[in-house]
């Protein structure tokens, strides 16, 4: 009787194991979402524009004799807010849609401006499919569905073009950021911090791959204020000790643009006081390694002076780019930075009432005291440069 019993409590427990695959879908069912775009309406509110690859015909490499991959397709649909756009557009494919691979969110310039972004994360970030470490751009000049068409020539789709993009050029040049969507959300729900995000445009002039990440979209109450470029994007990338490898070009005895230093290495500290008037002030440090990429004039680089020199020069290059971005931003009244933050961290108590008119009153006329340590680590495989030996024949 109890082998009977057992045998029956086993073939039960077996029987709730084998319940088969009643929930499964066939790949040829779905439709793998890698890039989504929210723009501007033109019948409605919201136009969504999703951008589909098929994993049986798109691989990453092409064996011999098998047929040549497939381009990602894009849809679109419009409809009151995002949720009710993507609903819309369920009536224009025979697959459901999955989010659970989409890497990029673009949203158009025009409803980051006219619209703003705040109320665009919601249904997103309720889905449980869409990454929330997705990047995060803004279409600089054009469409989010215009970025997504753009055809590419190396990756098998301008969203992992952009995605690469974005990150690749925050690395290598300093002046773009790789923001997620949920930093973007923190940003957005935070009263001491606005949001940032890089901007990608069409480049006209050239023939093949026109997509290019440029500028660093700065927000207001949830709307686009103004672009940071060039040194601007950069001074704010300082701030934030997001620099990793940068080249800046300095002056040396009234000869512009003679010495570059690639900066290898960055990061930053911010500290807050209160004084007995009640008002803030924000101290960044900022530390920099770099390295003494090129010298077009003829000095001896090994000559501890002149190596002096050279790092002094470049500790108030970095401290000049740091402090005009500061400046820039205290007159837009837009903390980008998140120094409300660190004031809300260091002196909660005084943050409740400082939080009120904060980026209109506060954060515009706060001092903010900049010091860089900038360290020079080495030369390169040269000690003379090529114009010193030439002057002095060898």
């Amino acid at each position: 009787m109890g082998r009977r019993m057992a045998r029956l409590c086993l073939s039960m427990v077996m029987i709730v194991l084998l319940t088969g695959c009643w929930d499964s879908r066939e790949l040829t069912d779905i439709g793998f979402v890698v890039a989504m775009a929210i723009d501007k309406g033109e019948t409605k509110n919201i136009r969504v524009t999703v951008q589909i690859v098929n994993p049986i015909n798109v691989s990453s490499t092409q064996g011999g004799g098998s047929p040549a991959p497939l381009p990602p397709t894009t849809y679109s649909a419009e409809g009151n807010n995002v949720f009710d756009a993507t609903r819309v557009l369920s009536r224009k494919l025979s697959r459901q849609l999955h989010y659970g691979h989409a890497v990029v969110l673009l949203v158009g310039e025009e409803l980051a401006t006219t619209q703003g972004i705040k109320k665009l994360f919601d249904g997103i970030e309720r889905d449980s499919e869409f990454r929330p470490s997705a990047t995060m751009v803004i279409a600089r000049g054009t469409t989010g569905e215009e970025i997504i068409k753009q055809p590419t020539s190396i990756d098998n789709s301008p969203a992992i073009k952009i995605k690469k993009m974005v990150s690749d050029t925050e690395k290598a040049w300093g002046e773009n950021i790789d923001e997620k969507i949920y930093q973007v959300i923190q940003a957005i729900v935070s009263s001491g911090k606005e949001p940032t995000i890089t901007g990608v445009q069409i480049d006209s002039s050239n023939k093949e791959d026109k997509l290019m990440a440029n500028g660093i979209a700065t927000f207001k109450d949830g709307k686009l204020l103004k672009w940071l470029d060039g040194k601007e994007g950069r001074g704010f990338l300082w701030v934030l000790g997001r620099v990793r490898s940068t080249l800046l070009t300095m002056d040396w005895n009234g000869q512009s643009h003679t010495i570059g230093i690639e900066n290898i290495r960055t990061k930053s500290s911010f500290h807050s006081s209160i004084d007995k008037s009640g008002t803030p002030m924000i101290e960044v440090k900022i530390g920099v390694d770099a390295n003494i990429g090129e010298v077009d004039v003829p000095i001896d680089v090994t000559n501890p002076k002149v190596f002096l020199q050279i790092e002094r020069l470049y500790t108030q290059a970095v401290h000049d780019e740091a402090l005009a971005t500061i400046k820039l931003m205290q007159q837009q009244k837009s903390d980008i930075f998140g120094f409300g933050e660190v004031v809300h961290r260091d002196h909660p108590k005084q943050w409740r009432t400082l939080k009120r008119d904060w980026n209109e009153v506060t954060f515009p006329m706060i001092e903010v005291k900049v010091k860089v340590e900038a360290y020079l680590r080495n030369t390169g495989l040269r000690n003379r440069t090529i114009l010193e030996s030439i002057e002095i024949g060898g």
